[in-house]
């Protein structure tokens, strides 16, 4: 009391209780949590909110460093078998339970469509390699509109364990080598930590730039972020106990409002555009390393009072299992529901992950961590965690033959119907007289089976690919059937060329083509830089140089081969182009796409462009259909919305070529007003963007006539 009068420093308020848990980290818990939490609830509201994951990395990375040092320190080792034990007993059981109860309720509430995703990432997440599955499908465009699983979030769980697996084997290496040469282990490791969280970083940039999506999953970009953690846990902070008292008061406060107020900037101002974990990722690690750094006291007029209160603290306690069990809430609610969550229903669902968590922190997780198999040997730990795997692994291998067998029913059950006047696209013949051409779905579901994107063996891989980095973007497709081929054909563009094939393909079956495909999802067909994709930026280089070259070259490639025919769609009206000219979109698609069109028209051939599907707006999909199944009318787009002008489509009236036709199906998905997610009993739409492939295929008749009307309207 005497040296606080004497230097006139109000004391420090340490938040350090009995059990020896930090109330401040207990603190950042809580925030990293809620920031999550709520960026799932409301994205929109707090876009950033994804940073708290970093948070989470950065306090794993302190404590599990200081836990090792700590044993390092006592006994020169690590035992590693009683380290990864005491692993699995904390965070498996848990997680187990919402990933075995998260998969059955999906298999009893959500469509068939959605159990081969969950199943695969169940068990990618029980194994713990998720965020390698996530960084594989980041990187495959088919992939880009799946429904989010009820486990995508294990992601960060399964970088955590692969960091847990690596770390102590990792100190105790350095550890051990400083021993040996007679070297100050602290300075070592730190030293370790310093080289080893640089070259992280470096690739963390690095691989940020080329390749956003798949930065943000893969653990190598998320080593630098531990090693921050790390770094505060080796090095200690015997520097800030130096400083005198008021300096002491003064830089502990500061530094905790200044690390929060970091982490808070970034949750706020961040979004999907930020280039992200990359140099960004700076902010919120270092707003963390700030408050853990300079705790655990502080000054009362620190934030950490106002933490330290008893519902942070909850919270704090039970983020771990709050983390496990809010996101499959927020993937089955639609469908327990019967509609899209409300304000109120996410805040009732919040209130119900906080009791979920409670209840399995009180009844999971501690006694997890503290009764099970207690006192047993590391290694009946192991034969207990590789038989819950199993389980795990079993139950989603039956998923995914349960979706196997609904689909196989429900491609039967298609089939049998598909010779009915009614069906699909016939609908809209006005000739078929068909009453009821907007009811229900007939087809529970759209499966795999409707994806756009699918194989058949009359196609292989070309001998002369059309090679763009590291893809090989031209296949070889002999619909002759053994006779001389009548025609060689091209279909090229985008996802939304691809939708087109199954009935290209069948065009080209009865008309014994050679058929050349080259599409490339998300690619202008025309070689341009695409900026923004349905109005979100996409300022990716890589992707825009990829699409720039593959353009160019196909281009290039169909002026020399002459085909006879070309076949082109693209999504024209979601992919906003930038050729630096600073007109507008309609000019700059106009002068691009006419070039290309008539640069394959000069030479002979004959371009069909295909107007583009009406766009789902996000609301005419499957999962509307779902939710609406006796009333699918309820996911219908006005007209004037969902076919908004197709500058490639405008582009053809434009240029008026002979030789370059324009097919435009708008009406077999809208009438005068609507345009339906449901027509003659089937879903029109596959997800999102894409049209599902049996309606495609039930306008096949359509197709075939309007075809052979433009072409004989062709000269030559």
């Amino acid at each position: 009391m005497t040296q606080q009068v004497a230097t006139g420093a109000p004391p420090l308020r340490r938040t350090l209780p009995a059990n020896g848990v930090r109330k401040d980290i207990q603190a950042l818990r809580a925030i990293a949590v809620g920031l999550v939490v709520i960026n799932h609830f409301w994205p929109l509201r707090l876009p950033g909110g994804y940073v708290g994951v970093d948070v989470f990395f950065v306090i794993s990375g302190y404590l599990i460093s200081k836990h090792l040092l700590g044993e390092l320190e006592r006994s020169g080792r690590v035992k590693l078998s009683a380290f990864y034990a005491r692993r699995v007993k904390r965070l498996l059981p848990a997680a187990t339970l919402v990933g075995v109860l998260s998969l059955a309720a999906a298999w009893l509430w959500l469509p068939f469509s959605r159990w081969e995703a969950i199943a695969q990432e169940t068990m990618a997440s029980v194994l713990y390699v998720e965020n390698w599955l996530l960084a594989a499908k980041s990187v495959d465009y088919s992939a880009h509109n799946d429904a989010a699983s009820t486990v995508q979030h294990y992601w960060s769980l399964s970088v955590e364990e692969q960091f847990y697996l690596v770390w102590p084997l990792l100190l105790m290496v350095v550890f051990m080598l400083a021993t040996r040469f007679r070297l100050r282990h602290r300075r070592m490791l730190v030293l370790a930590m310093a080289v080893l969280g640089a070259a992280a970083f470096a690739f963390c940039v690095w691989i940020t730039f080329t390749n956003k999506s798949q930065a943000y999953f893969v653990t190598p970009a998320r080593v630098w972020e531990f090693a921050a953690g790390a770094l505060v846990a080796i090095a200690g902070t015997a520097w800030f106990e130096r400083l005198g008292p008021l300096t002491r008061w003064a830089t502990s406060g500061g530094a905790q409002w200044l690390g929060y107020g970091m982490i808070a900037y970034s949750a706020v101002n961040y979004n999907e555009q930020t280039y992200f974990p990359g140099v960004a990722a700076l902010l919120p690690v270092a707003g963390t390393l700030l408050v853990i750094a300079s705790g655990p006291r502080g000054p009362v007029w620190s934030p950490n009072t106002a933490l330290a209160m008893r519902p942070v603290q909850f919270v704090g306690d039970v983020s771990y299992s709050l983390y496990l069990w809010h996101w499959p809430l927020v993937v089955l609610a639609p469908a327990l529901l019967g509609r899209v969550p409300s304000s109120l229903d996410k805040v009732c669902l919040i209130a119900a992950a906080l009791g979920l968590s409670f209840l399995s922190k009180k009844f999971v997780e501690d006694p997890g961590r503290t009764k099970l198999l207690k006192g047993a040997r590391p290694r009946t730990t192991f034969i207990a965690m590789a038989l819950a795997m199993a389980i795990v692994c079993a139950l989603g291998a039956s998923m995914l033959v349960a979706m196997g067998q609904a689909q196989n029913a429900e491609a039967l059950k298609g089939q049998s119907l598909s010779s009915q006047p009614c069906y699909g696209a016939r609908s809209m013949n006005p000739a078929n007289n068909c009453q009821d051409a907007f009811r229900a779905p007939d087809l529970a579901n759209v499966g795999k089976d409707e994806a756009p994107w699918f194989d058949t063996p009359e196609c292989t891989a070309a001998p002369d690919p059309i090679e763009v980095r590291d893809l090989k973007l031209l296949t070889d497709c002999d619909f002759t059937g053994g006779a001389k081929a009548t025609a060689t054909v091209w279909l090229v563009g985008d996802s939304h060329a691809e939708q087109w094939k199954t009935s290209i393909y069948e065009l080209a079956r009865q008309n014994k083509w050679n058929l050349r495909v080259s599409l490339l999802g998300g690619c202008p067909f025309m070689g341009a830089k695409r900026i923004a994709f349905l109005g979100a930026p996409t300022l990716d280089p890589g992707i825009q140089q990829k699409c720039v070259e593959w353009g160019a070259k196909l281009t290039a490639r169909i002026t020399v081969e002459k085909p006879d025919m070309v076949f082109v769609s693209s999504f024209g009206a979601g992919e906003t182009i930038d050729d630096g000219s600073g007109r507008s979109q309609g000019s700059q698609y106009f002068d691009l796409a006419s070039k290309a069109l008539a640069s394959w028209s000069g030479v002979g051939t004959k371009v069909f462009v295909l107007r583009d599907t009406p766009l789902t707006l996000s609301h005419s999909t499957p999962d509307c259909v779902a939710l609406n199944a006796s009333n699918p009318m309820a996911c219908a787009n006005a007209r004037t919305d969902a076919l908004p002008p197709d500058p490639i489509a405008d582009t053809v009236v434009k240029m008026d070529d002979p030789r370059v036709k324009l097919l435009d199906f708008s009406d077999q998905f809208c009438d005068q007003s609507k345009c339906y997610a449901v027509i003659g009993g089937l879903h029109v739409y596959f997800d999102r963007d894409h049209a599902a492939r049996s309606y495609i295929h039930s306008m096949l008749p359509v197709m075939i006539a309007r075809f052979n009307a433009a072409r004989s309207q062709m000269p030559g």
